[in-house]
C-alpha cells in the first residue's frame, strides 16, 4: 500500500477538471492544497482496481486529512470539530476496509507524516 503523492493527485485533479478550494475558504496556500487533496480523495473513487488500490485511496485520504488538520492547527489553533472529523474518518475507514484498519499505518501517518 502506498500513499498517493501530491504530484499524482494534482494530475488526477487536472484530469478530472477538479478545482482546488476557493481562496476565500483558506488564505494559506498549503492548507488549501491539503484540503483539496483530502476532499478530492474523499469524493472520488478513481476507478478502484482491486483491494490494493482501495487501500491506497483510503489510507491516502486519511494521510491528506491529517496533513490538513496539522496545518490548520498550526495556523488557527486547535479546533474540536476538525479533531472530531478525523475520528469520524477513522470510523469510516474501519467500515470500508474488509480486513480492518492497519493501526501501524495510522500511527505512522499521525507520528511522522512521511510516506
Amino acid at each position: 500500500m502506498e500513499i498517493i503523492k501530491e504530484l499524482e493527485l494534482t494530475k488526477f485533479m487536472q484530469r478530472d477538471k477538479v478545482e482546488k478550494v476557493p481562496s476565500k475558504m483558506f488564505s494559506d496556500e498549503r492548507l488549501k492544497e491539503f484540503w483539496s487533496y483530502y476532499d478530492f480523495l474523499r469524493h472520488t473513487t478513481m476507478n478502484l482496481n482491486g483491494k490494493e488500490a482501495k487501500h491506497s485511496i483510503i489510507y491516502s485520504t486519511y494521510y491528506w486529512y491529517t496533513k490538513y488538520k496539522k496545518r490548520y492547527f498550526e495556523i488557527y489553533g486547535y479546533d474540536a470539530g476538525i479533531e472530531q472529523e478525523g475520528i469520524c474518518l477513522l470510523e469510516e475507514l474501519e467500515n470500508e476496509l474488509e480486513d480492518g484498519v492497519d493501526w501501524s499505518i495510522i500511527q505512522g501517518i499521525e507520528e511522522n507524516l512521511v510516506f
